[in-house]
């Protein structure tokens, strides 16, 4: 979906030199993913451990509980920046209360 959140970790990733698609999948495809995540405003990235279809259940990763490496780092990384605790090199951030 289209989103401030899902672009800024997009061009993050594409920076840390991932390969970013916008595509459509399909549900045999899940299966081979090592990490899954859903973002937004308020979360930023949460993982998601499992698809459930019908009687099946497809899990991801080995800790149900745990974001991967991946989207952790992505994570820190935007949380960084929304801080100011890193450089913000994208130019998303600016200073409301200078003059």
């Amino acid at each position: 979906l289209k989103s401030i959140t899902n672009k800024s970790l997009m061009e993050l990733a594409s920076l840390q030199g991932l390969k970013v698609e916008q595509r459509k999948i399909s549900v045999d495809e899940i299966e081979t993913f090592e990490e899954v995540a859903a973002c937004g405003t308020a979360v930023v990235i949460t993982p998601v451990s499992r698809f459930v279809r019908g009687d099946a259940t497809i899990q991801i990763g080995d800790d149900p509980n745990a974001v991967g490496p991946t989207f952790a780092s992505l994570y820190k990384k935007v949380r960084a920046i929304q801080t100011g605790d890193i450089e913000d090199q994208l130019g998303w951030t600016f200073d409301a209360f200078s003059s």
